[in-house]
């Protein structure tokens, strides 16, 4: 018998506001599931972040802080999410599922995940089954749980790797590029280590410009609200 690891959002309770972004607890039949939501004036795009095995909001050098200090700028609101159960991937694939389904309830169609490590394998995974999902982000991905890459197509894939990385080689990233169908980009940052330490600003904006390109024309998101 598989095991059931199905969840039910039963309610959100908000938190403190700091540094621009609000404290959510998404009440679910499996727990609570902590967020920081930076909101921006549009609902059409956001990022919802997810942090490596032992969990936490920051991901890799401080990327996620950064991201939700400066997408909402530009009309991206950014979603930072933790882990319920640090390093069990069922689990915090739900978790990755439940914050898409949240961010859909409050009428964000389009949203890019951005997965660290072993976060990355849960964004590849749920990127394959989430509806409002337009592309996946992958850092110093792991491939446990990477399977689904070659279902991900036609949303857009970034695979980005060190190729010093000692946790995680880069070769695991260049193994998915190779099983991920187009649309798909590899980029091998050389030198760098798994949380890019030394290159945190060329990994944000190499980041930030993809999600910026990869973001669908108003037209097409208006469309496809009023076709739904």
């Amino acid at each position: 018998m598989s095991e059931d690891i199905s969840l039910r959002i039963t309610g959100v309770d908000p938190g403190d506001e700091i540094a621009g972004a609000r404290k959510l607890k998404i009440r679910t039949t499996r727990g609570e599931i902590a967020m920081l939501l930076h909101e921006s004036k549009a609902r059409e795009h956001a990022v919802l972040c997810l942090s490596g095995a032992i969990g936490g909001f920051d991901g890799p050098s401080r990327l996620y802080p950064r991201f939700g200090l400066e997408l909402p700028r530009a009309g991206i609101a950014v979603a930072r999410l933790d882990w319920r159960v640090p390093n069990d991937f069922s689990e915090c694939l739900v978790d990755a599922m439940a914050g898409l389904t949240f961010l859909r309830g409050i009428e964000f169609q389009n949203v890019t995940i951005v997965g660290h490590s072993f976060g990355a394998a849960v964004a590849i995974n749920a990127g394959s089954l989430g509806q409002n999902v337009s592309g996946v982000i992958a850092l110093s991905s792991q491939l446990g749980g990477a399977h689904t890459v070659g279902d991900l197509s036609p949303r857009p894939l970034l695979l980005i790797h060190g190729t010093a990385d000692t946790i995680l080689s880069h070769e695991s990233s260049k193994t998915l590029f190779e099983h991920a169908k187009e649309p798909k980009t590899l980029k091998l940052i050389a030198g760098a280590d798994h949380s890019f330490s030394a290159q945190a600003d060329e990994i944000f904006v190499l980041a930030r410009d993809w999600i910026a390109s990869h973001q669908p024309p108003p037209s097409e998101r208006k469309e496809e609200k009023h076709g739904r």
